[in-house]
């Protein structure tokens, strides 16, 4: 049985995170399609946004408690 049409492959075990957070930054610089290149313009600062507010909320989080 068929569950749909989609298959979706695993990942290879050479494709880190890291890895896919390069190939992001390679494709807002080299990609042919305008929209690819705006969306991973926007998960790079979405990523960005993640780091900048751990940075501030952690260190403020223990300067409560120590």
């Amino acid at each position: 049985m068929n569950s749909g049409n989609k298959h979706v492959e695993p990942l290879a075990p050479g494709h880190s995170p890291w890895r896919r957070f390069l190939k992001l930054l390679v494709e807002v610089d080299s990609s042919r399609f305008a929209l690819s290149r705006l969306k991973a313009g926007l998960m790079l600062l979405a990523i960005l946004a993640l780091f900048a507010g751990l940075g501030y909320a952690l260190p403020a989080l223990f300067s409560r408690y120590f």
